[in-house]
């Protein structure tokens, strides 16, 4: 089957799958747990306390640990269930599901799926529908996909973001310079060491540097702080006059 057929056929039979998986991981994705808990237990908005960003480390240094670990364990695990809930969706809801020549196989649908799903999941963590779309960066989501759909990658992209953080102290930059390798990963586990087909082997390196541009995107104030010298390092008050607005990660 060359990569045009591959593509055509997931088309003809996928694209239903595939808006279910997008529907499904947004509003898992839009489902921000830094907001929710802090309206429950602290009942104010944290996009209106310390940096103004709905994460985990807002959390953390506003409302203290607890909080923030419940916060934390919320956004990883909606990038988990985003994941196998979109391989799932994308194994099972097919078109022809009778017709062997238009399908690709079981496991090659799963991984597009927790593809498609995380990549929805962490823009519905940044624009959700339930909260005015104003969310958090996306990082604790991502962290929750990666280690469904590798390993492998999450623990050397983990293991470079704690390095970072504990050298630089600043966990903008060790989020930044960890989701700069996820395409990289990516590419080089799916074609090198899982010989998976070249089309599947490019989609999932597009999607998977999607996400990670995204996000990274969306750290461009933290970026613009660190080539000045000015971005707050973990252990460091907070000025006087700190704007309310997104600076830190989630």
């Amino acid at each position: 089957m060359t990569m045009l057929n591959s593509m055509v056929n997931f088309s003809i039979n996928s694209w239903l799958a595939v808006l279910l998986t997008a529907a499904v991981a947004y509003l898992l994705g839009s489902t921000n747990w830094a907001i929710i808990i802090t309206r429950v237990f602290a009942h104010e908005d944290i996009r209106k306390v310390g940096s103004g960003n709905a994460g985990a480390t807002n959390v953390l240094r506003s409302q203290g640990v607890f909080l923030a670990i419940l916060t934390l364990i919320g956004d990883v695990g909606k990038g988990i269930l985003a994941a196998f809930v979109g391989g799932w969706i994308m194994s099972w809801v097919q078109l022809s599901p009778s017709d062997a020549e238009l399908m690709l196989t079981t496991e090659s649908l799963t991984l597009l799926g927790q593809y498609v799903a995380g990549l929805f999941v962490v823009i519905g963590h940044l624009y959700p529908i339930f909260h005015g779309f104003r969310g958090g960066k996306g990082v604790a989501a991502t962290m929750g996909l990666l280690f469904v759909l590798d390993w492998r990658m999450a623990l050397l992209c983990g293991g470079m973001f704690i390095l970072t953080v504990g050298v630089s102290r600043m966990v903008s930059l060790g989020s930044v310079l960890a989701l700069s390798y996820v395409p990289v990963l990516t590419f080089l586990f799916r074609y090198w060491a899982d010989d998976m087909p070249i089309e599947t082997v490019i989609f999932c390196t597009v999607v998977s540097g999607l996400v990670a541009l995204i996000v990274i995107f969306k750290h461009g104030s933290n970026m613009r702080r660190i080539a000045d010298g000015t971005e707050r390092r973990i252990g460091e008050e907070a000025p006087k006059e700190e704007p309310a607005e997104q600076t830190e990660e989630t």
